[in-house]
């Protein structure tokens, strides 16, 4: 097998290399990790019960006290936490390992410490200061709850590392003016969190500002107004000589809409509207409404920017997520990422597809011969990222 699977201790140091794995199913499957985009991706292994490290070691899959890493040619193409042991059974012990990411949604954002009101102390709420200070602040008391025992003590956060986005197209002030330039917390906009995580608030934050956000392999934070770069060149293929062994290109035109309307409310009870039209699907499709509640949209500037994303995703039968299987003519894991946009080509009898589509998420499945399967799944990039 080609990748080699690491337990590491608590400083990342290697305690061992497992050197055979049991398998995961009938099919022989012993080792699958995913990355994912803005996500934490996982790993799950099992390993036989009897075999000799543990004589040796002792019990080294324990979770939150270990780590698995998985390195190509000496390179690490997957880390993070032992979080479960799913089954532990007389023939195998099986381990779930989820990328650090992972922990950021145990610990909740930091309480508001204003005394302007007795509320303010049960919530977060921004509305001053940039969204790249924002971000360092939460980041920052994240490290420090966590302290010098936990893995991410040793995360680093820099100034540099943290973008301050650009505020989206259509953001209004309260007087109408456009809201344009970098993106500053005011009372044109403002956000709120009650008993949230960070990993939440991040989240939302990437969500209405159109950013991604990582913990990478070295334990360094990124919140960055775009994540992986144009890679057009490397074209995943369908036909004779091509790396694409099977495809899932679905066209989903019950949950279209061109029309897309979003209701949701303030903290006082106002009911905020929000309408986008698309009028080339309207030419094309014919005219398809539909309306979308959103519970924790709280202003009219970020109703306006779910609306708008919404509508991207839905304004087409063609705007699905897709999916390709690919065989070992694929490029090697390192050659993409997810955030990678990349150029997916098949030509297969009614099915003719040629674009470039971003990985937002690929899974990686080993089969005791050796052999991989990856599966790449991507969604349509933005306009302005081509």
């Amino acid at each position: 097998m080609k990748n080699v699977v690491e337990i590491l201790n608590t400083d990342l140091e290697k305690v061992a290399e497992l050197r055979a794995l049991a398998p995961l199913n009938q099919d022989g499957m012993v080792l699958k990790f995913i990355k994912r985009l803005s996500g934490y991706g996982e790993c799950r292994f099992r390993v036989s019960t009897k075999d000799p490290i543990f004589d040796t070691l002792g019990d080294i899959l324990e979770p939150h006290k270990y780590h698995v890493r998985i390195k190509r040619a000496n390179t690490t193409i997957w880390q993070g936490a032992i979080v479960d042991n799913p089954s532990r059974t007389k023939q195998y012990q099986e381990v779930r390992a989820l990328e650090y990411l992972f922990y950021l949604g145990r610990v909740l954002v930091e309480r508001d410490t204003r005394t302007e009101a007795s509320s303010e102390k049960h919530y977060r709420k921004f509305d001053s200061g940039t969204m790249k200070a924002a971000v360092k602040d939460m980041m920052d008391y994240a490290k420090t709850y966590f302290g010098s025992n936990h893995i991410l003590g040793s995360m680093t956060i820099s100034n540099s590392n943290i973008d301050n986005p650009n505020f989206p197209n259509n953001y209004k002030k309260t007087n109408g003016q456009p809201l344009t330039g970098a993106w500053t917390f005011s009372s044109n906009l403002t956000l709120q969190f009650d008993y949230n995580s960070i990993l939440f608030v991040l989240n939302s934050f990437a969500l209405y500002a159109g950013c991604d956000y990582e913990i990478d392999n070295d334990l360094v934070f990124h919140f960055k107004t775009r994540l992986g770069t144009n890679k057009t060149n490397i074209g995943f293929v369908y036909g004779a000589r091509g790396n694409i062994i099977d495809y899932d290109i679905p066209r989903y035109g019950q949950r279209m809409a061109n029309d897309l309307y979003g209701i949701s409310a303030t903290y006082d009870g106002e009911v905020l509207r929000s309408n986008k039209i698309d009028s080339e699907s309207q030419l094309t499709y014919g005219k398809l409404q539909d309306a979308m509640p959103f519970a924790d949209v709280k202003d009219n500037n970020t109703l306006t920017t779910r609306v708008t994303e919404e509508l991207r995703y839905v304004k087409s039968p063609d705007n699905a997520p897709l999916s390709f299987v690919l065989n070992e003519k694929g490029y090697f894991l390192g050659a993409y990422d997810v955030g990678d946009i990349v150029t997916v080509k098949v030509d297969d009898g009614p099915i003719s597809y040629d674009q470039p589509r971003r990985i937002v998420q690929f899974v990686v499945s080993v089969h005791n011969t050796g052999r991989e399967i990856t599966t790449v799944e991507t969604n349509k990039p933005k306009d302005e990222d081509l």
